[in-house]
C-alpha cells in the first residue's frame, strides 16, 4: 500500500487508464458497460499481483508513461523565463465593505432562520412584560407617598432587569454556535475576524429594537406612566440600550471564554453585584464611600437612573415620606433620597450608549484575538 501504480491522464470515460492496464500481459478486458473505477481496483488488487506474479508500481516506474509525467512535472517546476511569483493584493477576495455586507448577510439569514432563539426571547418578553404590567397595575398614577415612589422604582427596575438577563443567557449559546464557524470559516480565508464581529453586533440591534418597542409599549400603558412624548421616548430608549448592552455582554463573555457553559457561568457571577449596585436595593446615597466607585461602573444603576428620572424630574407635586421632618416634592425626594438629579438625562444616555459599545468592543476584540479551537 501507499504506492503509485498510475499517474496519468484518464481520458473520456476513463478509456486512457483502462488501456494502460490491458496492455499488461494476463489483465482481463474490461466487460462493456462495467464501471471503470471499479474495475481498474479489481485488476490491480494484491491477488491480482500474486496471481500475475508481478508488482504494479515497479511496472508503472519501468514504462514510458511515468518517464514522460516525471519529464513533465520536471518542466513544469521551472517557472519560464520573465516570470513572476504569484501575489495577490489583498488577503481576501472581498473589500473589508464586502466581508461585512456578506457576514450581515448570513447573520441575517441564521437569525430568521433561529426561532428557537428569536421565538423564545420574544415569547419570554411578552410574558415578562404582561407579569409586570398585572402586578404593578398603574401603579404610576399613584405618587402621593414615598412608598409609592418605591413601588414604582421597582416596577421600572423589575422592567429591565429580567428581559435583560434573559438576553445575556439565551444569545450565549447561539453565538458559541457561530464562532464554531467562525473559526473554520476564517481559517480557509473566507473573511476577517472584524467584518464577522460587526455583522454579529449590528444584527441584533433590529431584532432588540422590534423587542424594546412591543416591550415598552405594554408596560408603559399597563403601569400607567405619563403619555407624553419626551417621557415614552426616553423610557423606550434606556430599555432599548439596556437590552441591548445585556445581550452584548452576554456576547462578550463569550468571547473570552471557552464555551457557553462557562460563559453562562462568569456572566452569571456578576448579575448579583448588578443587583445589589443598581441603586434599587440600596439607594446611591446610602453605599458606603469605599463602594460609590462601583456603583458609577454598573450598568444597571445606570438603566434605574435613567427610568426614573426620565419619568419624573418635572414632577413638584408634595409627597408624603414618612417619619421624614421636611416636605418633599416628587422631583425632592429623588433627588434627596436616591441620589437622582433631575437634570442628568444626557450623561446617563451617554453612559448607557458607552457600555453598550464596550460590550460590543471587547466582543469583537476578544474575538479577533481569542482561539479557543482545541486542535
Amino acid at each position: 500500500g501507499g504506492q503509485l501504480i498510475y499517474g496519468g491522464p484518464l481520458g473520456r470515460n476513463s478509456h486512457k487508464i483502462v488501456e494502460y492496464f490491458e496492455a499488461i500481459q494476463g489483465v482481463p478486458k474490461i466487460k462493456d458497460m462495467y464501471n471503470p473505477a471499479t474495475w481498474m481496483l479489481e485488476v490491480s488488487s494484491v491477488a491480482a499481483e500474486v496471481r500475475l506474479g508481478m508488482d504494479f508500481a515497479e511496472y508503472y516506474k519501468s514504462s514510458d508513461l511515468f518517464r514522460r509525467s516525471k519529464a513533465l512535472v520536471n518542466e513544469l517546476s521551472t517557472p519560464p523565463a520573465g516570470s513572476s511569483d504569484l501575489f495577490f493584493a489583498t488577503k481576501y477576495s472581498q473589500s473589508t465593505v464586502g466581508q461585512f455586507k456578506s457576514c450581515l448577510w448570513k447573520q441575517w439569514l441564521t437569525y430568521w432562520r433561529s426561532p428557537d432563539y428569536n421565538l423564545v426571547r420574544y415569547f419570554f418578553t411578552l410574558a415578562c412584560a404582561l407579569m409586570i404590567g398585572t402586578v404593578f397595575w398603574r401603579v404610576g398614577k399613584h405618587k402621593e407617598s414615598s412608598t409609592d415612589l418605591t413601588l414604582i422604582l421597582g416596577a421600572m427596575y423589575a422592567s429591565v432587569i429580567f428581559v435583560g438577563i434573559n438576553n445575556c443567557q439565551t444569545v450565549q449559546p447561539v453565538v458559541a454556535i457561530e464562532r464554531t464557524v467562525f473559526y473554520r470559516e476564517r481559517a480557509a480565508g473566507m473573511y476577517a475576524p472584524l467584518p464577522y464581529a460587526l455583522a454579529q453586533i449590528l444584527i441584533e440591534v433590529p431584532f432588540v429594537l422590534f423587542q424594546t418597542l412591543y416591550y415598552s409599549l405594554i408596560v408603559y400603558a399597563m403601569v400607567a406612566f405619563p403619555w407624553k412624548v419626551e417621557k415614552f421616548f426616553w423610557f423606550v430608549f434606556v430599555s432599548f440600550f439596556s437590552f441591548l448592552y445585556f445581550t452584548y455582554y452576554g456576547m462578550m463573555t463569550v468571547s473570552i471564554t471557552p464555551n457557553h457553559q462557562v460563559a453562562s457561568i462568569f456572566a452569571a457571577a456578576f448579575y448579583g453585584v448588578f443587583n445589589l449596585f443598581s441603586g434599587f436595593f440600596i439607594p446611591k446615597p446610602k453605599i458606603p464611600g469605599w463602594w460609590i466607585w462601583y456603583y458609577w461602573i454598573c450598568p444597571v444603576a445606570w438603566t434605574v437612573y435613567g427610568l426614573i428620572v426620565s419619568q419624573y424630574r418635572d414632577i413638584d407635586d408634595p409627597i408624603i415620606v414618612f417619619g421624614a421632618t421636611q416636605n418633599f416634592t416628587v422631583k425632592g425626594y429623588i433627588e434627596h433620597h436616591y441620589g437622582f438629579k433631575p437634570d442628568f438625562m444626557g450623561p446617563v444616555a451617554a453612559v448607557l450608549v458607552a457600555f453598550t459599545c464596550f460590550f460590543a468592543f471587547i466582543f469583537a476584540y476578544c474575538i479577533r484575538t481569542l482561539n479557543f479551537q482545541s486542535r
